[in-house]
């Protein structure tokens, strides 16, 4: 089994796929964050090693704005990449067509970002 020294792992899927890889690369005392949100029950195929490595879960609503600083920081600094996972970048004058399509999902879209 592969273990790293990651404190942290985030989850921005809500996949089970998703958090099984995330556990494989935290170190002991490791988070798994879990800011994509499924709805579904989270399962554990090695609760042994989860519970020997004190490993925790938590879940994290993408509403602390004290948090915003930390990641534009990490991102600066290049330790904290987006990009793949962003789907299109939109003028902020397009916000409304921006929440429509993650409203109905039109493009498959993961992450959008709006620029001023």
């Amino acid at each position: 089994m592969l273990h790293s020294e990651l404190n942290a792992a985030f989850d921005f899927a809500g996949v089970s796929a998703v958090h099984e890889q995330a556990l494989t690369v935290l170190g002991p005392g490791g988070r798994l964050v879990l800011v994509g949100l499924s709805g579904r029950p989270l399962a554990f195929s090695d609760s042994t090693t989860f519970s020997y490595l004190k490993h925790q879960v938590k879940g994290h609503f993408g509403t602390e704005l004290d948090s915003v600083p930390r990641l534009v920081d990490l991102v600066a600094d290049g330790r904290l990449d987006f990009s793949a996972s962003v789907t299109e970048v939109l003028p902020l004058e397009q916000a409304n067509v921006a929440v429509q399509r993650l409203h109905t999902k039109e493009g498959n879209p993961i992450r959008l970002v709006l620029q001023p």
